[in-house]
Order: structure tokens, then sequence, then C-alpha cells
């Protein structure tokens, strides 16, 4: 897929997103339902074509062999938002989707999603150590600096709020749970950024 198109199609996502929060924490009890499914699936929608279309063009170079020619650094670490830490975006974001829709309901599910996307993530920093040092060099640079703070905040947050939420704390739980999907959503959007054909920043 091409950057751009990426891009463009991600920050739709996430305008889609952000709106569907703030409908689901404004909105009556049992209302607006049709609205909340609509926006729920174009969403998914959207997060799917990003998904299978990038994995179309990553898998591959995954499977080849990393010293064969024409390899791309780029590449080279399965620390990549694609196969990790969209993952566990999406399971976040679908996870608290659920849970404001209907907490009574979806509480379990959230937990499920939430605590999936906190142990991916985990895994995803693990692989930081495997790095070779082109790949640390590939890495580097200020956008990537923000990018890994942004990753570390909502990793720190998500964490906190699974104690707060198993504590019984659910409006602490609730805005820790805020902070790490901005932290993520920030990290990925970042992320993107590195991918478009300008002069880094360092």
């Amino acid at each position: 897929m091409e950057p751009i198109i990426q891009v463009i199609l991600s920050f739709a996502a996430v305008a889609i997103f952000i709106a569907l929060i703030i409908i689901l924490n404004f909105r009556k009890q049992g209302t607006q339902k049709a609205l909340i499914w609509v926006m729920t699936i174009i969403f998914g929608i959207l997060m799917t074509v990003i998904v299978v279309l990038d994995g179309i063009e990553i898998f591959p170079f995954r499977l080849g062999d990393y010293q064969s020619p024409g390899f791309d650094l780029e590449f080279g670490s399965w620390h990549v938002g694609l196969i990790l830490g969209l993952p566990a975006l999406i399971s976040l974001s679908i996870g608290t989707i659920l849970v404001l829709y209907d907490e009574a309901k979806y509480v379990m599910w959230h937990g499920f999603a939430a605590g999936g996307s906190l142990i991916v993530t985990i895994i995803n920093v693990i692989l930081l150590i495997f790095l070779t040092p082109p790949e640390i060099l590939n890495y580097s640079g200020m956008i990537h600096t923000l990018h890994i703070f942004l990753g570390a905040f909502g990793l720190a947050t998500g964490v906190a709020s699974f104690f707060f939420g198993a504590s019984g704390q659910r409006n602490i739980a609730r805005m820790t749970g805020y902070f790490t999907l901005a932290g993520w959503w920030g990290a990925f959007l970042l992320g993107l950024l590195l991918e478009l054909p300008i002069p880094p920043v360092y």
C-alpha cells in the first residue's frame, strides 16, 4: 500500500474512532444504536484494509532470506507496528467500544481484549532486545523517540488501568485507559510518518 494512502485511511479511522468514543460517552443509554454500529463497522473495515493490504507487502519479506539481495532492513525485525503493535491497538479499541456500549454485558470481553493487547505489547517491547545494529540505526531519530515515548507511556497507563479496574476503581481505570489509547494511537500515527517520503527529523 502506498504510504500516503495508509496515512489517509489511518487518520480517517482515528477520526471515526474518536467520534464513536464521544457518542458512546455522551449518549443516553440505549439510544443511537444504529449510528454506533454503522460507525463501528466502518472503523473495522478501514482497519482491516490497512492490515490486509500491508500484510500482503510485509509477510513475503519476513519469509525470505535475511541475507538475500534486495532485503529491506525496514522489515528486518518482527518489532513492526502491523504485526504486533497494530493488532494490540485494534484489540484495545474494540474492547473499549464494547465496554462503553454495554458495560454490564461486555465487561468480560473488554478484559480479554485489553489484557490481550497488553500481553502482545509486552512481547513487542521484548523483541526490541533482538534488534541488530543496522535495525537500531534504522529506528533512530526524533520521530522514533516520540514513538517510543508514547508507546511506553501507553503501556504504563495500560498496566495501571488493568490494576485499577481489577480493584474496582472504574473511573480511574477508564481515565488511564483513555491515556493508553491516546498514547498507542499517537505512536501508531507517528510510525506512519516514518513511511512518508519526507526528510527525517533528527
